[in-house]
C-alpha cells in the first residue's frame, strides 16, 4: 500500500509541476521536457473532455485523487466518501509542503529569480502575490505574509475537508488550533526529511565533480545551496572540506524532531 501511495504521490507531483511549466520551456529544458513526456500518456484521456492543457491537468489530478480514495476503501475499511477525504487531505498536505519548500528557497535565495527553477517558483506564487496585493500588504513583508497565508489556507482547507468528507470530525475552536498545529508539524518535517535528503545528495555530487550544466544537478544545487548559505557564514572551509552540509543536517534533525514533539505535546493539551 505504501508503494502504491508513493507512486500516486509521484504522479501528482509531476502533474502539479506541469501546471507551472510553459510549453516553450519544455522545448528547451531537458527536465521540463522529461516531465512532459512522463505526463503526456497520463493526460491523454483528459484531452477528449478538456479544451486546454491546464483544465486537462486539473481534471486528471482530480481523477487520481478519486482513484486513490477508492484504493483506500478496502484498507480502512472506510466508505468511498471517506476514502476521497483521506486522499484529498494527502493532496493538500503534499501541495502545502511543496509551497513551503519553495517559500524557504525563495527566502534564502534573496528572490534572485534567474534560473529556470526559481522562475517556475515565482510563477507558483502569482496567486498568493495577487491576494497580498488585494490585501495591500507591503512588499517588504512579502515572505512573512506568504508564510502566514499558506498556513491559514492549509488550516482552513483541512478543517473543511475533515468536516465535509470525514464525518467523525467536529467543527470547533480546537479544530482551528489543530489545523494550524498540523501545518507547522508538516513544515518542521521538511527539515529532517526532504531538505536533509537534498543536502546529502548535493554533498555526494560534489565529490564526483558533476557537470554543472546538467539540469538535474542544477535543480539539486538550486535547492541545497540556499539552505547551506547561512551555515557557510559560520563554518570555515578546512583543508578544502566543506563541513556546512554536516552541520546543516544535524541542525535540521534537531530542529525538526524537537519542534514536532513540542507541537504534538501542545496539541495534546486541548
Amino acid at each position: 500500500m505504501y508503494l502504491i501511495k508513493s507512486i500516486i504521490d509521484f504522479i501528482l507531483v509531476l502533474l502539479l509541476l506541469r501546471l507551472l511549466i510553459r510549453s516553450n520551456e519544455a522545448y528547451f529544458d531537458p527536465i521540463y521536457r522529461l516531465i512532459y513526456r512522463i505526463t503526456d500518456p497520463i493526460l491523454t484521456p483528459s484531452r477528449y473532455v478538456a479544451r486546454s492543457s491546464t483544465t486537462g491537468a486539473l481534471l486528471t489530478i482530480a481523477a487520481v485523487v478519486v482513484l486513490r480514495g477508492a484504493i483506500y476503501m478496502p484498507v480502512g475499511p472506510m466508505t468511498f466518501i471517506n476514502g476521497i477525504g483521506v486522499s484529498l487531505m494527502s493532496l493538500i498536505q503534499l501541495l502545502f509542503q511543496g509551497y513551503m519548500v519553495m517559500w524557504f528557497i525563495s527566502l534564502l535565495s534573496e528572490r534572485s529569480f534567474g534560473t529556470p527553477l526559481l522562475s517556475m517558483m515565482a510563477r507558483a506564487f502569482y496567486p498568493l502575490t495577487a491576494v497580498l496585493a488585494w490585501l495591500k500588504i507591503p512588499r517588504r513583508q512579502f515572505h512573512v505574509a506568504v508564510f502566514l497565508l499558506l498556513l491559514v489556507l492549509y488550516a482552513f482547507s483541512s478543517i473543511v475537508i475533515r468536516n465535509v468528507l470525514l464525518p467523525k470530525a467536529t467543527m470547533s475552536a480546537v479544530s482551528v488550533f489543530f489545523g494550524l498545529g498540523e501545518g507547522l508539524f508538516l513544515i518542521l518535517g521538511l527539515f529532517p526529511g526532504f531538505f536533509s535528503l537534498v543536502i546529502i545528495i548535493g554533498a555526494l555530487l560534489s565529490w564526483v565533480s558533476p557537470d554543472p550544466y546538467n539540469p538535474i544537478v542544477q535543480a539539486i544545487y538550486g535547492i541545497s545551496e540556499p539552505l547551506l548559505r547561512p551555515f557557510r557564514r559560520f563554518v570555515p572551509n578546512l583543508g578544502g572540506i566543506d563541513f556546512s552540509p554536516f552541520l546543516a543536517i544535524i541542525c535540521f534533525q534537531i530542529l525538526g524532531r524537537f519542534g514536532q514533539q513540542l507541537i504534538v505535546g501542545f496539541l495534546k493539551t486541548f
